[in-house]
């Protein structure tokens, strides 16, 4: 029964990061520690892979870059605490690894994880509370964020451990032959949740992931179409209860395409100009012209991890905006990357998607009928790292949890079909 704790722990992952970090970073802890002293010479081999070399050449990088800023404590820690996460995932593969029933296991608290953010999200939208008592900012209810409170990250946290649960229902088709109607209910749901949370950033990657596997994979077509028909009608349901939201995700994200604005996206600046948004937001906008700015300043090495919060108002031309255009981040991860740590670090990363976005080219060019669940998480990290969307903070302990998850996952598969071959 001992052996099976590192399997329970890693299983609990995703449950533990509702209630934020935290918890999760003491599991991390102790995975890690675990795996520190089991590991040995034999499994060596974890360690040979092109994510994980980027990845530590990305740490060091960083970590040097950071013993020349003005913030040297805060953006230090945050470099050199970074390197845990590579050894989070190569944890999570060493006990996938050791535990047969491991995936089995997952693949049941993924499930009810996503089961329990569906009814208390649900409960939300015709309540307006959800299970625990808690309600969304908004009084018209036209985003919801579930047990998340005050963060409206629901949609965003669906949407990355999604993948994974796919991920673990193909595999499990591999032993049943077969793919149960609960799995599909979770995933179709899954999907309306991510509507009806308002997250336009989710939806659009998660509709991007799906139309990779349709357009890919022959077996997995008629399976689309369903979830996709069943979602249309349920979407149009909670259109129906709430036309706000069909607004949010349909004539706002049109406008802001189009440049055809409307009342909420025209706004003005200091001196009366009117500004069009050209950029998701106006808060967006502003942001990435900060980011950009301070790219441009050192566009070699940035300035640092966690420095754009300190940095930002030197760099806004017109002080009262700093309000708008200053925050924690820039609000997009490779704007992020270029103003913190310069071309360098950003090339690192950018490295990463380029090779995702070759090998998922790869699969298009020589199309096959039977999806591969590696693919899925291949995916995943691709849409993951998507350049033209919002985002959170790079350097944020509860989203690199999650980036990381499909990224272990990934190794895992890709180790054992190399153990196979």
């Amino acid at each position: 029964m001992l052996k099976k704790i590192p399997t329970y722990l890693i299983a609990l992952i995703p449950l533990s990061l509702i209630a934020g970090p935290l918890i999760a970073e003491i599991i991390f802890l102790v995975l890690s520690i675990y795996f520190i002293i089991k590991f040995d010479k034999n499994d060596i081999f974890l360690f040979k892979n092109k994510f994980f070399i980027c990845f530590i050449i990305f740490c060091l990088y960083i970590s040097i870059r950071s013993l020349f800023t003005d913030q040297l404590y805060i953006s230090l820690k945050s470099s050199l605490l970074y390197f845990r996460f590579a050894i989070y995932a190569l944890a999570i593969i060493y006990f996938l690894n050791k535990d047969n029933n491991a995936l089995r296991i997952n693949y049941n608290f993924y499930k009810y994880t996503l089961l329990f953010l569906i009814i208390d999200s649900l409960t939300q939208v015709f309540t307006g509370k959800d299970l625990f008592g808690l309600e969304p900012e908004s009084a018209t209810l036209m985003r919801i964020s579930g047990p998340f409170g005050d963060e409206f990250v629901l949609g965003s946290f669906i949407q990355k451990i999604l993948p994974v649960f796919i991920y673990l229902v193909i595999k499990k088709r591999e032993i049943v032959n077969k793919i149960f109607f609960t799995d599909y209910i979770i995933i179709i749901f899954s999907f309306v949740i991510i509507y009806r949370s308002g997250d336009r950033s989710a939806l659009g990657l998660i509709l991007f992931f799906s139309f990779i596997i349709f357009f890919i994979y022959k077996d997995f077509r008629k399976k689309m179409m369903l979830i996709f028909g069943i979602f249309i009608i349920f979407c149009s349901i909670l259109s129906l209860h709430n036309p706000n939201i069909s607004k949010r995700i349909f004539i706002d994200t049109f406008g802001q395409f189009t440049g055809k604005h409307h009342n909420d996206l025209i706004k003005e600046d200091s001196e009366g100009n009117k500004q069009n948004i050209l950029f998701f937001s106006f808060h967006h906008q502003t942001h990435f012209q900060t980011a950009y700015s301070m790219f441009k300043s050192k566009p070699i090495i940035g300035h640092g991890v966690k420095i754009f919060r300190f940095e930002c108002k030197n760099h806004v031309e017109d002080k009262k905006m700093i309000p708008y255009a200053c925050s924690t981040h820039p609000h997009n991860t490779y704007l992020q990357l270029l103003a913190e740590t310069g071309i360098i670090g950003f090339l690192t990363i950018f490295f990463v998607f380029i090779l995702t976005c070759l090998a998922i080219t790869k699969k298009i060019i020589y199309k096959k009928n039977k999806l591969n669940p590696s693919d899925c998480l291949l995916i995943a990290i691709f849409i993951n790292l998507w350049p033209l969307i919002p985002t959170g903070n790079f350097f944020n302990n509860w989203l690199s949890m999650l980036y990381f998850l499909p990224v272990a996952f990934y190794l895992f598969e890709t180790k054992k079909l190399e153990k196979i071959n």
